[in-house]
């Protein structure tokens, strides 16, 4: 099916949400007691936690399109998962590899074969982390993908849809429950991160493929800014009232509030609106499976820079290099056969 560009763009915007969240901008030593910096610390954290709802709604949306379109629905699934699978395996291996030269800095010439093994030695330790996490924190994502494909696959294709709505809505409410709001009357104390598995990846899926059965016109992205300012206001209230009344961390990355926030920027995106228009970015936007795989190991080898340099302009410098490394990167392994599999 054709490409909506305002969907490309829409992901640019996206990925560069997650790569603040994973940089920190203002969260270093140099805005230490400045309230102000905390404050657009927690502000930048928060307003871009719409990116990974996003990207699933989106994935649901166009899963949804091929199979409403007469795709065959076990082929285009099962073509999904391999895809999907792949790459996880492939940044699976990556990131065990010596590649962060920067541990040289605080562990010796062998500094990155420590830093692999160490990760190993961990992993193994743990298998279950292993394998809804993959051998970076990124990775969960993948899994959760394949997670929420899975379920929606098996229900749908059973033409069980309103059972697959109520466990998606079930398995978030219970992800909820069980993260930010654990320290609640109402909270659910696992152990356990609902952060990985299906919790929060299947109702943003199932949300698209149920979004893939509307037709969208342009208006829709008037209606996708008024659900995200909602959710934002959602959101922002849980975070701080969570914080002053139960001492919960505010810088939650889901709550009841988020899933509106994606949920906007998912409507607006796929309004194809005339003024969400830009060769540039939605070029961009098309690599962002890979700029999310890659970004990581760019963050690893600035991280010994980002504890030495304290100032606001590298806080924002930091942020803009390793998203223009990572497109970089993207952009280079997406031109090798060998390597395109795992950045598009």
């Amino acid at each position: 099916m054709n490409r909506i560009e305002s969907v490309d763009i829409f992901r640019f915007v996206a990925i560069v949400a997650v790569i603040t969240i994973h940089t920190s901008p203002f969260r270093s030593d140099a805005t230490v007691g400045n309230e102000a910096y905390n404050y657009i610390d927690f502000i930048l954290n928060q307003i871009s936690r719409f990116a990974v709802p996003f990207f699933f709604i989106i994935s649901g949306y166009f899963w949804g399109a091929k199979i409403r379109n007469g795709s065959d629905p076990v082929l285009t699934t099962r073509n999904m998962a391999k895809r999907i699978l792949l790459i996880y395996l492939a940044w699976c291996f990556i990131y065990i590899l010596p590649v962060n030269i920067s541990s040289i800095y605080e562990h010796g010439i062998l500094g990155p074969l420590k830093l692999s093994y160490w990760k190993i030695r961990d992993l193994t330790q743990d298998p279950m982390t292993l394998l809804v996490q993959g051998t970076k924190i990124h990775l969960w994502f993948l899994f959760g993908m394949l997670c929420a494909l899975a379920l929606s696959a098996f229900l749908i294709i059973n033409k069980n849809t309103k059972i697959l709505f109520v466990l998606a809505l079930s398995m978030y409410f219970f992800g909820v429950l069980a993260r930010s709001y654990s320290n609640t009357p109402i909270g659910i104390d696992i152990d356990f991160n609902t952060r990985n598995g299906p919790f929060f990846s299947t109702l943003p899926f199932v949300t698209g493929y149920f979004l893939s059965g509307i037709n969208a016109r342009h208006r829709w992205a008037f209606y996708g800014l008024f659900l995200f300012i909602l959710g934002s206001m959602l959101h922002f209230f849980e975070a701080y009232f969570l914080w002053k009344s139960y001492n919960t961390p505010p810088t939650q990355d889901y709550m009841f509030g988020t899933f509106f926030m994606g949920l906007g920027v998912a409507v607006s995106a796929l309004s194809n609106h005339p003024g969400l228009k830009s060769k540039t970015f939605s070029d961009i936007g098309k690599m962002t499976l890979g700029i999310y795989a890659v970004h990581f190991i760019f963050i690893d080898l600035l991280t010994p820079l980002d504890k030495v340099l304290d100032s606001v302009f590298w806080e924002v410098g930091y942020l803009i290099v390793v998203i223009y490394l990572s497109i970089l990167a993207a952009k280079l392994l997406s031109k090798y056969k060998l390597t395109n599999r795992i950045v598009v």
